[in-house]
């Protein structure tokens, strides 16, 4: 890894220089390709700021940080690369995941198709209703089912509309 240190309204430190290049040297794991760090060090009144950028391989990763003492904000900046650098490598292993299972003979795939339907999910208010109620919100809305909670038992229930048009109110008993 190639690694600049630029010090600016400060004074150079090899102390500071060997500790940044030391906190970077740890984000090599994670990196692939060709890597350069471009890192300032300055000082701003009484604030000291940390400001890395890492390009590696075209991936550019920056992190910002201040406090009133460098080797903290440094340490804060280096967290802040850190999770960055940790979220890049977790998407790649999502990516290559996804690869992997495409990869499988497709007949396989079919077979787990066949045995497993796609679920979606869909998150609903289930309103207060009374029966009569329900009955008249399905049919202004055209739904073939209706899911709400009955004013007079409280209980939740499910109105469904069979396809001779005709109705089944269901009341399930929660265990």
């Amino acid at each position: 890894m190639q690694i600049s240190v630029t010090f600016r309204q400060l004074e150079p430190s090899e102390a500071l220089k060997n500790y940044v290049t030391e906190r970077l040297r740890k984000f090599k794991r994670y990196l692939e390709g060709p890597q350069e760090a471009h890192v300032v060090l300055a000082l701003e009144k009484f604030r000291h700021l940390a400001d890395v950028t890492i390009n590696s391989n075209g991936r550019i990763i920056k992190g910002r940080e201040e406090n009133a003492d460098m080797y903290a904000a440094i340490d804060l900046v280096m967290d802040k690369i850190d999770q960055q650098l940790r979220k890049m490598r977790e998407k790649l292993r999502d990516v290559k995941g996804d690869r992997s299972r495409a990869a499988a003979p497709a007949a396989a795939g079919a077979e787990e198709a066949a045995a497993r339907p796609q679920i979606r999910r869909r998150k609903m208010e289930v309103p207060p209703l009374q029966l009569a109620d329900a009955l008249e919100l399905m049919e202004s809305k055209g739904n073939d089912l209706l899911v709400f909670t009955d004013v007079s038992s409280g209980a939740l229930s499910i109105l469904y509309r069979r396809p001779d048009s005709s109705y089944i109110l269901v009341e399930p008993e929660l265990g």
